[in-house]
């Protein structure tokens, strides 16, 4: 017998076709065989919408947007401190090497699942054009294709972003290139045993996320009322994000102005941000990854509730007591009953940053004892009693669809549109017109303006990078906003630095896949 499931595509690339016939079995017959062909398994458009739905409900595990790709971006840099409630998020906090060889590995985890997904997606886009359904039409078609597009170039961005050195910023001796480059399908035994891929020089997956973009924004319609599939504004908007990594100024602004041509007005203000994030859908999301049905929530231990918070409520008011009292709490609303850990809260600096005061008299007397007028600091709050130590904890994810642990979990925003063109005029040498940008999210956010010409240069670039971290505060990406422009870490409750040239900024890819490439697929350093 061939020797087999060794190496992640090999393994995966075969678990691929049939998670797709388990998927799908209303529209298909399963083989009971070592492979299912393309033919069988996507034969209409129902079985193509059924492949589409799973690419968009992969990104909803623990190792994607359920958890990982937003609380790490928070621990590994220097908004997230662990509590140690549950024993989670300690290493990831203390930025502690893990291992290549099997969880826990400290760092992002998705090397695998995503590869998953960039499989089930080849297969799919290699389909579409050869089905024969009449009622299938080719505007149909092309709508599909333009979403699979965008989730391929999402799925690579988070690899190279992750795995990989980002452009501009790197360590040349540590530098092993991007990651391995998957067109085609692999849907027989045969045909994955012989995929042995090395990793491609980063230009070229970002080459190929423009490619994969500009075919998504040629294909897919306007935005809607629902976010959770890809649109043309969300493709504009990842557009914008990955060309603000590859420090592509010029299209980095293109793309924004092309969002906010669209969607400007869907920006949050102080009067309705608060409501905006309670909201089951944020009135800002230009991408959402939905969590709809109970049953879809990851529950207790890994949902990003019970990661942030150990709230089931967001209760306004500036202090609380040993009892879960709250300054002006209505009598009539009961005492919050503990629902999670809270096993990752803010900083004291990122609070301060916030433009709250916090006194803390005990491990169990912690009280906001003032805010500024940043709307944004409405989204943290004493947590409850249940477990101590208390802390400060963010709410931005407090079951807002009705169920606890259940929230959907914005990946693109409108917000992100003015920060990323704001940080790409700046460094392209256009401070005015990002000053203008800055102070558009200054003042919806309740700040004042900054006066024309006040700020410029490198202040004016870290008044940006302020911004970003205020406004993307326990949404995934400070982390890689200190990453890609080469940033150190300075870790607050430790008062040490992870240096921008550690190697452990770069997660391990797994051992196997690498042992099993005889050589081609390179280890990122110190694993």
């Amino acid at each position: 017998m061939k020797k087999r499931y060794n190496h992640y595509i090999k393994i995966f690339t075969l678990a691929t076709v049939v998670t797709f016939s388990t998927a799908c079995k209303k529209t298909l017959e399963i083989a009971p065989q070592d492979s299912v062909s393309a033919d069988v398994a996507l034969t209409d458009r129902n079985g193509v919408e059924a492949a589409v739905v799973t690419l968009y409900a992969t990104l909803k595990g623990e190792n994607f947007y359920g958890n990982r790709m937003i609380g790490l971006g928070e621990a590994l840099a220097d908004n997230g401190r662990s509590t140690n409630k549950s024993g989670r998020y300690v290493n990831e906090a203390a930025n502690v090497r893990g291992t290549a060889n099997a969880a826990p590995y400290n760092h992002y985890s998705h090397w695998s699942g995503a590869y998953v997904a960039i499989n089930r997606i080849n297969l799919t886009l290699e389909t579409i054009p050869g089905i024969n359904d009449a009622t299938f039409t080719d505007a149909q078609k092309n709508t599909y294709i333009g979403e699979l597009k965008f989730l391929r170039a999402l799925y690579y961005f988070d690899l190279i972003r992750a795995y990989s050195y980002i452009p501009g910023a790197d360590v040349a001796s540590q530098n092993r290139g991007g990651v391995p480059l998957i067109l085609k399908s692999t849907t027989t035994i045969d045909a994955a045993l012989s995929l042995n891929e090395p990793r491609a020089a980063i230009t070229a997956v970002y080459d190929q996320i423009y490619a994969d973009l500009d075919d998504a924004v040629s294909k897919l319609g306007n935005i809607g009322t629902n976010p959770s599939r890809a649109t043309k504004q969300a493709a504009q908007a990842l557009y914008s994000r990955v060309a603000l990594y590859r420090k592509d100024w010029p299209k980095a602004i293109s793309a924004s102005t092309d969002v906010l041509g669209t969607v400007s007005s869907r920006l949050l203000n102080s009067g309705n941000y608060a409501a905006g994030f309670a909201a089951a859908v944020n009135p800002e999301s230009l991408f959402e990854i939905a969590f709809v049905q109970p049953g879809e929530t990851l529950g207790v231990n890994v949902s990003l509730q019970t990661l942030f918070t150990g709230l089931t409520a967001r209760i306004s008011g500036k202090s609380r007591d040993s009892s879960d009292n709250y300054t002006g709490r209505p009598a009539s609303l009961p005492k919050k009953p503990f629902a999670g850990f809270g096993d990752l809260v803010p900083t004291a600096p990122l609070l301060s940053a916030l433009g709250m005061t916090v006194n803390n008299n005990g491990s169990n007397a912690v009280v906001i004892a003032s805010r500024s007028t940043d709307v944004r600091a409405e989204m943290f709050e004493v947590g409850p009693s249940s477990r101590t130590p208390v802390y400060v904890e963010c709410t931005k994810f407090l079951g807002r669809s009705a169920t606890v642990n259940l929230d959907n979990v914005p990946v693109l925003r409108v917000a992100e549109m003015y920060l990323n063109r704001a940080e790409a005029y700046q460094r392209n040498g256009n401070d005015a017109l990002a000053l203008a940008d800055v102070n558009t999210i200054r003042v919806a956010r309740g700040l004042s303006a900054l006066a024309t010409g006040s700020v410029t240069g490198t202040a004016l670039f870290n008044e940006i990078l302020l911004q970003r971290r205020l406004e993307f505060a326990f949404e995934g990406q400070r982390f890689f906003d200190l990453k890609r422009n080469g940033l150190d870490i300075v870790k607050p409750v430790t008062n040490t630095v992870v240096a921008f040239d550690n190697s452990v900024l770069l997660p391990p890819i797994p051992q196997a896949d690498v042992d099993a490439s005889q050589g081609k697929l390179l280890q990122n350093p110190g694993y």
